[in-house]
């Protein structure tokens, strides 16, 4: 993700033009190292402007996602609303190219006075940075960020000192530097330096994807060492920059974003040679951004929701699996007492064979015409003894009946918490996330929060597909969403499907007349449906996955069960694939209700 200088230029060309004359209307600094100005603006309306120099993620563009502010506003936040609020943007600049931006703003001072503030935004990674400046001076009003010579012995970014450059790198504007100059720089790398880390080496602003870039879409390999490059080769690449630069300049760029799947990968004013699933292109380099960091983030924020939540089902899910191990561990010792019952039946019909006292003994077994040997308690007498045998024998087989209920409810949970693992790793935004949340609430596996903080909550709905014989197909994202594909959405003559044994999602084929066979069913539409009910099961990664399916009037949800959790009969199994081409062509045409 190159924010880079090219990008930078694109997008200050941009923002000097929208935010021109623009009045700053309010300042709010929603994360410590993030600002939100609000600029009003004649033509375009009010506007926010996001820079942020986060260490990740430093960038500044135009944003139309509101976030929620602190109700106690930072200092830093606090200062800029003095010197700055009502002020207007006069201009915005890039400097020589590099990863600084410059937002000079005209606001009255304290003698109602109009002077210019100097607001300097350093996107360099872990020293990004943003800083008020007094122009007429060079003094740091104050700053985002704030370190002294502790930290650096180059430059002090604190109130009341002066505003020193960020150290030069010792590279050349590509703006500015001409073909004889970058030839000779080229020419002067380390022997097996490689074409596109030359470049990089050479020109200021360039990040190393962008050089790579350059140099691809120029028809040069970037691994080509810069020792067997030629004039030809490097005018290719200095005429491929420079027609970018110019494009840019003129107004021509082309933004980019490209997606492998759902996840964006790379955004650019350029097109890319780099081969992805999905390219979106934009009107404007701002659109482009806040796309791209939008949608980052999102993912981002998604799988920090998806880990936390799994290790909460994973802690409820081991508990469960410990309690199974200790009942399933009770019940085999229960059934090996089933002996205590020959025994006692035994030691009774021989009772008059042995006397109080006796302590080892042999019975004749009349069932299996052996013997078998035991110890008494000499306290007892031998019917007493054989009394105590069937009360062991009674107390197992109870102990026997109530383990069935409690081991079946207990692997019940099991194969729900599963069921739930599946989904939550299924989760393509954080509203389906939320949804989840709350399924785990009203069983009782999360406590209730009713404050809890609300998402920018969509309505969830079944994923959709169609079959390559032109019949829907629904598949749930969750289990409360199951329930109501199975028992609310379907019709009783619609063709139910689940993986076997294994938990996954609930996948229903719509038929738009009653089908009385299951001959009826066409071949490539079963074939289809059972493949997503694979991939959207926990056994989405094995090569064949056994489905079973059925017509929905023979699913059936038992009183009590817990949400997704149904019986069925009468049923019939297919072996689908869940990782053959015809599925990815199936998630590809995925069409959302």
């Amino acid at each position: 993700m190159p924010f880079d200088g090219i990008t930078i230029k694109a997008l200050t060309k941009e923002l000097n033009t929208t935010l021109s004359d623009g009045r700053i209307e309010k300042i709010h600094q929603p994360e410590k190292d993030e600002l939100v100005i609000a600029i009003r603006q004649r033509q375009a309306g009010t506007l926010r402007l996001l820079i942020s120099a986060n260490a990740r993620w430093a960038r500044m563009h135009i944003n139309t996602d509101k976030r929620p502010n602190p109700t106690s506003p930072p200092s830093f936040c606090m200062l800029l609303r003095k010197y700055l609020e009502g002020g207007k943007i006069k201009e915005i600049k890039q400097v020589d190219f590099e990863r600084i931006v410059h937002i000079r703003i005209e606001a009255l001072d304290d003698f109602r006075e109009w002077k210019d503030k100097l607001l300097i935004c350093e996107f360099m990674g872990r020293h990004s940075n943003i800083i008020l400046v007094n122009p007429e001076t060079n003094i740091i009003i104050d700053a985002i960020k704030k370190y002294g010579s502790d930290l650096s012995s180059y430059r002090e970014v604190l109130p009341g000192k002066e505003y020193i450059d960020p150290p030069a790198q010792g590279k050349f504007n590509p703006e500015k530097a001409n073909f004889e100059t970058f030839v000779q720089l080229m020419w002067q790398q380390p022997e097996g330096t490689n074409t596109s880390s030359a470049v990089f080496n050479v020109y200021s602003g360039i990040s190393p994807f962008s050089a790579k870039e350059i140099c691809s879409s120029g028809g040069i390999n970037p691994a080509m060492r810069i020792d067997q490059c030629g004039e030809y080769e490097l005018n290719v690449i200095y005429q491929r920059l420079k027609k970018l630069l110019d494009d840019i300049s003129n107004g021509n760029s082309e933004p980019v974003v490209l997606y492998s799947g759902n996840q964006p990968k790379e955004f650019a004013p350029y097109n890319f040679t780099l081969p992805l699933t999905r390219a979106e292109h934009f009107s404007s380099m701002n659109e482009t951004c806040d796309c791209y960091y939008k949608d980052k983030l999102n993912l981002i924020r998604l799988e920090s929701l998806k880990i936390n939540l799994t290790r909460n089902i994973k802690n409820s899910l081991d508990k469960a699996n410990k309690k199974l191990f200790f009942q399933e561990g009770d019940f085999k010792a229960a059934q090996e007492n089933e002996k205590y019952k020959l025994w006692g039946e035994l030691l009774t019909a021989y009772a008059h064979q042995f006397k109080k006292g006796d302590i080892n003994i042999t019975l004749d077994n009349y069932y299996s015409n052996d013997t078998i040997s035991l110890t008494l308690n000499p306290r007892y007498t031998p019917i007493e003894n054989a009394q105590k045998f069937y009360k062991t024998y009674n107390k197992s087989r109870s102990a026997i009946k109530h383990l069935d209920k409690f081991i079946a409810a207990n692997r019940n949970e099991i194969e729900y918490l599963e069921s739930v693992l599946v989904a939550v790793d299924q989760c393509e935004n954080p509203s389906q996330i939320e949804d989840i949340v709350e399924e785990l609430e009203k069983v009782g596996y999360l406590k209730h929060r009713a404050r809890r903080a609300k998402v920018n909550k969509e309505k969830s709905e079944p994923r959709r597909f169609i079959s390559s014989d032109g019949l829907e197909i629904l598949a749930g994202r969750n289990n409360r969403q199951n329930d109501f594909l199975t028992f609310k959405i379907a019709n009783k003559n619609d063709l139910w499907l689940h993986s076997k044994d294994i938990p996954g999602t609930h996948v229903i084929i719509k038929f738009p007349v009653a089908i009385k066979s299951i001959n009826d069913i066409p071949d490539a539409t079963l074939e289809e449906a059972a493949t997503i009910a694979a991939y959207f099961s926990k056994a989405k990664n094995s090569k064949k996955v056994p489905v079973d399916y059925t017509f929905r009037l023979n699913v059936n949800k038992p009183r009590g069960a817990k949400p997704g959790m149904v019986t069925y009969v009468k049923y019939w199994t297919i072996v689908a694939e869940p990782q053959s081409q015809k599925l990815l062509d199936l998630l590809n045409a995925e069409q959302n209700i």
